[in-house]
């Protein structure tokens, strides 16, 4: 008969991940203000296509990193 185990992480390796999600997430909110603010200090008529897909990446990232760092760390001050 097989038993199921438990699933076991290092918590001080998982608090260490989440920190680095939450400096990926803020890192990304800033790149993504500078390009925002670069494609508006440009002011090209004709903004290239790659600019909303930048930004699509650095906020839309940013947000599902720094989201997960702050969901990983409540898991381990609940589990505590």
């Amino acid at each position: 008969m097989i038993t199921k185990m438990q699933p076991y992480v290092d918590r001080t390796f998982a608090r260490m991940v989440a920190y680095k999600r939450l400096l990926t997430g803020t890192l990304s909110f800033v790149a993504g203000g500078v390009v925002t603010a670069l494609a508006v200090s440009h002011g090209a008529d004709h903004p290239t296509p790659l600019v909303p897909i930048a930004l699509l990446v650095f906020f839309g990232g940013g947000a599902w990193a720094f989201r997960d760092g702050v969901r990983v760390l409540r898991e381990l001050r609940r589990t505590a």
